[in-house]
């Protein structure tokens, strides 16, 4: 990613049509975002686990170092707060789903600029374009999918936690 005054480039956005085509603006406009998704979903991961990392090694070593126990029973908390977040949030599933997804646009993209089938017509711009809305729709389906089949983690004290 390269840019100026506040403007992202990606090495995508200089691909044109084997006719020499722009990408069409609902193409770009996609792409974009899971870029940006992708890159905010990793982060979340990787912060996410590093604080939980860090959270619950400082149980031990503050305990061991003669910390009161409210001390380690406010990280003990603040340990089960952050995998509550990362369960809530799902930034590495969000991620992965995120970068397959943008990998799946990519090689789309690279299809319509080779001119290879099925973008090898006239109107491969915007069979781009549908394919691209084909695409997304198919991974919102999925996602919205996913949430719904999850199984909801146990409130603590519940009659099936406490089994």
């Amino acid at each position: 990613m390269t840019g100026g005054a506040g403007e992202a480039s990606f090495w995508w956005t200089e691909l044109r049509g084997a006719d020499g085509a722009e990408l069409p603006p609902n193409v770009r406009e996609r792409m974009t975002w899971y870029e940006w998704h992708k890159r905010r979903q990793r982060l979340g991961h990787y912060l996410s686990e590093a604080v939980l990392l860090l959270l619950s090694a400082s149980i031990p070593a503050c305990a061991a170092a003669g910390a009161s126990v409210t001390v380690t029973g406010i990280l003990g908390a603040l340990v089960v707060v952050s995998a509550g977040l990362r369960q809530l949030f799902r930034w590495g599933e969000n991620w992965v789903r995120t970068n397959s997804m943008l990998m799946a646009l990519q090689g789309e993209l690279v299809n319509w600029s080779c001119g290879s089938a099925p973008y090898d017509g006239a109107d491969s711009s915007a069979v781009l374009a549908s394919r691209t809305e084909e695409l997304v729709r198919s991974e919102a389906g999925e996602w919205a999918e996913t949430r719904r089949s999850a199984p909801e983690a146990p409130v603590a004290g519940s009659p099936a936690s406490s089994g």
